[in-house]
């Protein structure tokens, strides 16, 4: 199974990821509304029995509240600014698209369920925390006593975006940085390594 495959895998399963501990800070009300207000209105895909109906409204919220641009240079680490602009211009999409089917697999998991927000950390003024829970899971649910998170940003302007996902520490982005970066090293760096990355994740898209 080859490392993209790996992160796939483990994403659809629980947010494929890793988090590094932080010391508690202050929670954060407006970063708690905008996910609340998100999760609101994510809940008629989630409870519909049409899957297809589930994918559709998680890719227009996905595509009106997280901040994909700041995600994908993000994953790339180190090598974000070794990108040459054409590199950057055809990964960008790809990683979009990438993104956002794992974004449908994961949360579908939790169609049928509604979740709901329960607090928060400001990591920083810019960078915060929101935990939520499901309301009333079914008894004996694996997602009962389930965590998820979400990571929002806020730009120097205010507005607010979601910049990572995850459920019990279990981040998506993080990981995904530690992939994307092993295939960039283990294909020689820049340029050649990215050039593979790209060339796995339009495979990856493509299936």
């Amino acid at each position: 199974m080859s490392a993209m495959t790996k992160v796939k895998s483990i994403a659809v399963a629980l947010f494929a990821g890793s988090f590094l501990a932080v010391s508690p800070a202050i929670a954060d009300d407006e970063a708690e509304q905008f996910i609340q207000a998100v999760l609101d209105e994510a809940e008629p895909y989630l409870t519909s029995e049409e899957e297809q109906i589930q994918f559709d409204g998680i890719k227009q919220l996905v595509d009106k509240y997280v901040d994909m641009r700041r995600v994908g240079l993000f994953t790339l680490g180190q090598y974000a600014r070794q990108m040459t602009p054409e590199q950057k211009e055809t990964y960008l999409p790809l990683f979009k698209d990438y993104a956002t089917q794992i974004y449908q697999n994961s949360l579908s998991n939790y169609a049928g369920e509604r979740l709901t927000v329960t607090g928060s950390i400001d990591r920083s003024e810019r960078d915060i925390i929101v935990n939520s829970k499901i309301v009333n899971p079914q008894p004996g649910s694996q997602l009962a006593d389930m965590v998820v998170h979400w990571r929002v940003y806020r730009d120097r302007d205010g507005n607010l975006g979601v910049v990572d996902a995850g459920a019990d520490n279990i981040w998506l982005a993080i990981e995904q940085r530690s992939q994307f970066t092993s295939v960039i090293a283990n294909n020689g760096g820049p340029p050649a390594g990215i050039n593979a990355l790209i060339d796995q994740l339009k495979k990856q898209t493509s299936e």
